[in-house]
């Protein structure tokens, strides 16, 4: 299992590291979805829609071990959400997880992979696409 450290709170994540996977994201998931944790190789600016995701969702945008800006994405929309600053690493949450455990911008986060997933980042941080 991966798991998401945000401030002092863990969070079992299901992890985006594929392109495909970063594609499909939280697509089709009822409530309550699952968090998930999109992991980039390196720092680029990451834009997000919910068109064909049906539970609302925080999303979480951050860079270097910090939360860098936080966006409230709305079942079904299409509107575009995310900084013209970059991410290496975007976390979407249930609504209202950042309210229930103080989560804000600044906040650290750390991520602990699962065996089997260290060598995908691996890959992935290597330039390597999977």
């Amino acid at each position: 299992m991966d798991y998401v450290k945000i401030g002092e709170h863990i969070f079992p994540t299901l992890l985006a590291i594929s392109i495909d996977e970063q594609e499909r994201g939280l697509m089709g998931r009822q409530w309550p979805p699952p968090v998930m944790t999109f992991v980039y190789g390196r720092p680029c600016q990451n834009k997000f829609w919910m068109k064909d995701t049906p539970s609302p969702l925080e999303i979480l945008f951050c860079l270097n071990g910090k939360i860098t800006s936080i966006y409230n994405g709305i079942p079904y929309s299409l509107s575009i959400m995310g900084s013209d600053d970059p991410s290496d690493i975007v976390i979407e949450l249930p609504v209202g997880t950042c309210e229930a455990y103080n989560v804000a911008v600044g906040n650290d986060i750390e991520m602990q992979y699962a065996e089997d997933n260290k060598m995908k980042i691996l890959m992935l941080k290597s330039g390597i696409f999977i």
